[in-house]
């Protein structure tokens, strides 16, 4: 079957097997609901790191201006217990939102949903291993390996409705070269700038109070009268807190990933011709655009049906893991 003639919407007449159109749209909205899931899953661990990095500069504030003398001994007692509190949340924010398995479950819904969408652009543009009668079999029974990958996570998925964005159009690998492997590697280009700016200002923020507290430390030591020691421990604590948060957060490290995925697509498509390419050569761009993608989380690229279910394919040369961005 001609990749740029397949009509996804249709079973195919003669055949006995499963209705493509329910499966596909079963697919698609189980892509949406997962992604959907794996959105509030990350929205809820970046809010819970940003209140613990907040809880941790007010701890250590607080408890430097309650050493003073300024504040009375009123003033002293409250920011003491301001501080002590500050830091109680904190911990109990890094025991109980901020484990791994916090972390782990976004992933994991992240991960059945790239894993459907793959599955379903295939599918559309009806490469390999969708280019035969069978295919309607094939997702089916790729739809059952991604959903019981899953597991016990289910219910993170069938707790969201699906949203009403609409199946994608497209049906060439034409259309599949424009509307998926450059809008994504477009959209990566942009996600590198914006997470290679937000580490760097981190890092220059950390920079900036650690700078803080060297001086302190140094005008401490110089002038002892000052009794700046307990400031200079408030930096050294801000500085480290901010460090932990650019750590947690590893927006230099997607920024690399991102720029590594943006440079294989771009070169994907600049040696891929839709017009001239086999059935063969269609379904090994597709595949290796995919697995690119999959590339980002690590985990559903062996989900990637190269091959019906029974069967076990290569990746393509060039498509190696690389770190994980989160």
């Amino acid at each position: 079957m001609n990749a740029d003639t397949a009509d996804p919407e249709a079973t195919t007449p003669g055949t006995a097997g499963p209705p493509t159109d329910r499966l596909l749209e079963l697919a698609w909205r189980y892509h949406r609901q997962w992604s959907l899931a794996a959105d509030a899953a990350k929205k809820r661990l970046d809010g819970w790191r940003r209140r613990n990095l907040a809880l941790l500069i007010t701890g250590a504030l607080a408890g430097a201006l309650a050493t003073q003398t300024w504040p009375g001994q009123t003033g002293s007692r409250v920011l003491a217990i301001v501080a002590a509190l500050a830091l109680a949340f904190a911990g109990y924010i890094q025991a109980n939102a901020l484990k791994p398995d916090q972390t782990a479950r976004w992933r994991r819904a992240r991960v059945a949903s790239e894993a459907l969408k793959a599955e379903v652009f295939r599918f559309l543009v009806g490469v390999d291993p969708y280019a035969g009668p069978d295919r309607g079999a094939v997702l089916q029974a790729q739809l059952a390996v991604i959903q019981d990958r899953a597991g016990a996570q289910l219910v993170d998925q069938l707790a969201v409705q699906p949203d009403d964005r609409p199946l994608p159009t497209l049906r060439t690998v034409a259309e599949y070269v424009t509307d998926r492997a450059r809008h994504q590697a477009d959209w990566h280009r942009k996600q590198t700038r914006v997470h290679a700016r937000q580490g760097r200002n981190l890092r220059i923020r950390q920079l900036a109070v650690t700078v803080v507290g060297a001086v302190l430390s140094a005008l401490s030591a110089a002038v002892p009268d000052w009794h700046l020691s307990t400031w200079t421990a408030a930096a050294t604590t801000v500085a480290a807190a901010i460090g932990a948060q650019l750590a947690a957060t590893r927006h230099l490290r997607i920024a690399e990933a991102y720029a590594v995925t943006t440079d294989h697509l771009d070169r994907l498509i600049a040696g891929f011709e839709p017009a001239s390419a086999t059935p063969a050569q269609q379904a090994l761009f597709v595949t290796a655009v995919e697995r690119v993608l999959a590339d980002q989380n690590n985990g559903w690229t062996d989900l990637l049906s190269s091959a019906p279910p029974s069967g076990e394919a290569e990746p393509p040369a060039g498509t190696g893991d690389r770190p994980v961005p989160e």
